[in-house]
């Protein structure tokens, strides 16, 4: 029997896309800065007590909004304070964003479409990537395109018992990333009016927007308020200002660049079948009165990358929930193709830029891995990637003889062993080679620690615990002087800083994957 065509294919779906997400999530160490904060601080809050006061290293942080760490909690609870409970709920959230997009897309565009818009999902290694992380963005991902489905499912069939979940999206959005979770689905929805030139005060009465304002502000703002209180307003202005309004108005911590950069993302996210997504955005514009709910995906997408693209600081993250409309519009767009309803011109283009990227996949790795020290004996990792260009190459054969579904079958089953190999292996491999790693393997675990100016982010989840930080040399030989078996700690780049720690025996230096900055341990 066809699973996907059970009556039960939600349940399978769900399934298999929880167990994809969750595939390889306890076989790296927490090292990239932002997993590394986001889960320290659910486990401060988790061990402190203090859920209205998000802190890393004991100091507040005033990133991000609750959901996620309370889910992280939970996941602490569960499976223990580790990465897999880290990670879980991300893989859970990752599931449902591909749950919810399948139930919609086959319910508006049929099973055919919404098949091929798993193919895509799926194969799109950079965005299961963001359900393998503990950040905030699985979380936001689901919420918003949930709220996004919600709007259209109610512009579509005016069943108003949609706009409950709607607004609970929004609300539950907000208290994962903030006032963007309001702002995104609100301007989609009134540009999407006003180019059906249907905004008025009927339409917004039919919404409930009123009474859908009040239930967000319900689920939202009591844990706002109680973080305003508990952190004497540091929260407030910390989050609100800098990282809401400071982030779109200038950039922050090197994050910026031209619009093309939001755009370079974007393909980056939904590689490879992204190299469509143009031909597949300029026909589903072209939908307006066709189809309502292919325009709408492809203006979920048009209004989200440009918000973005005018945006100061610049993230892969921030455009990531609009991929799920992207899929729905290469969806749509391959499955005419492969029906023959639409023609395409110049089609070897895309294939040829494709299996130069898969060449370059494994050499351009190789090259990567033997210019750096610390990883060059694990360049054999490269060569594995072979499978790419060769996966690539048959899925190319398949299309220059007209085996269209054939193609899309190989070129989907290439880029999902992909991600499998990159969680199940390479990754796991190289994070053997971080600070925290070369740490557990040198240097005893138990011994007095302190920090001078800062460390290596992944340090406090990794080993469960907090770090004293003193900022000149005298602490340092204070602390020796209490301390003559302990340890010092740095990943400072200044480099004066760095000379005068050179009174003290260097234990070991070790360079930050995919990061410019190296630990150095010192001992008396």
């Amino acid at each position: 029997m066809n699973l996907l065509e059970s009556k039960y294919t939600w349940l399978w779906v769900f399934l298999f896309a929880f167990v994809f997400c969750l595939f390889g999530n306890w076989s790296s160490i927490i090292y990239i800065l932002d997993e590394a904060k986001n889960s320290e601080a659910a486990r401060e809050m988790l061990v402190f007590g203090n859920l209205f006061q998000p802190t890393f290293n004991r100091e507040i942080r005033t990133d991000k909004p609750p959901f996620h760490y309370f889910c992280m909690i939970i996941g602490y609870k569960l499976f223990g304070v580790n990465a897999f409970g880290a990670r879980f709920f991300s893989a859970l959230f990752g599931a449902l964003t591909i749950l919810s997009t399948y139930v919609f897309t086959k319910k508006h565009l049929g099973s055919q479409v919404a098949k091929i818009t798993l193919g895509v999902l799926f194969s799109s290694f950079y965005f299961i990537q963001e359900f393998h992380l503990a950040v905030p963005d699985p979380y936001l991902i689901f919420w918003m395109s949930l709220a996004f489905f919600c709007y259209i499912e109610f512009y579509i069939t005016q069943n108003k018992k949609i706009l409950l979940l709607l607004y609970t999206a929004i609300g539950f959005g907000t208290l994962t990333k903030g006032p963007i979770a309001m702002v995104m689905p609100g301007l989609v929805a009134f540009v999407h009016l006003i180019l059906y030139k249907k905004l008025n005060i009927n339409i917004l009465v039919r919404l409930k927007v009123f009474e859908g304002v009040l239930w967000v502000a319900l689920i939202s703002i009591p844990w706002f308020y109680f973080a305003h209180i508990y952190t004497d307003g540091v929260f407030t202005d910390g989050f609100f200002f800098k990282h809401n309004l400071g982030r779109f108005k200038g950039k922050m911590e090197g994050h910026g660049g031209m619009f093309l950069v939001t755009i370079g993302f974007v393909v980056l996210g939904m590689f490879p079948f992204c190299l469509w997504i143009f031909r597949a955005l300029i026909s589903g514009v072209k939908q307006k009165t066709r189809n309502i709910f292919v325009f709408y995906s492809a203006l979920v997408v048009i209004v989200f990358v440009s918000f973005f693209a005018v945006s100061a600081t610049k993230l892969p993250n921030y455009t990531m929930p609009c991929y799920p409309f992207i899929a729905i519009l290469l969806g749509w767009w391959l499955c005419n193709v492969y029906n023959y309803q639409i023609t395409v011109k110049g089609r070897h283009v895309e294939w040829i830029i494709l299996m130069f990227i898969a060449l370059v996949l494994p050499i351009g790795g190789y090259i990567g891995l033997s210019l750096d020290a610390s990883l060059s004996a694990k360049k054999w990792l490269a060569i594995v990637l072979g499978f790419v260009p060769i996966g690539v190459g048959f899925a190319y054969s398949c299309f220059l003889k007209d085996l269209l579904k054939k193609s899309f079958l190989f070129l989907v089953a290439t880029f999902m062993l992909l991600s499998m190999v990159l969680f199940g292996l390479i990754f796991p491999v190289l994070t053997k080679e971080t600070p925290v790693e070369k740490y557990k393997e040198l240097v005893e675990t138990e011994v007095p620690v302190v920090v001078y100016k800062r460390m290596d982010a992944a340090f406090p989840i990794n080993f469960n615990r907090t770090y004293k930080v003193v900022n000149s040399i005298e602490d340092v030989q204070l602390f020796f002087k209490q301390h003559p078996n302990g340890v010092v700690m740095t990943n400072t780049r200044n480099k004066k800083e760095i000379n005068q720690l050179s009174i003290f025996k260097e234990l070991f230096s070790q360079k930050s994957l995919f990061e410019n900055h190296t630990t150095r341990v010192f001992g008396k």
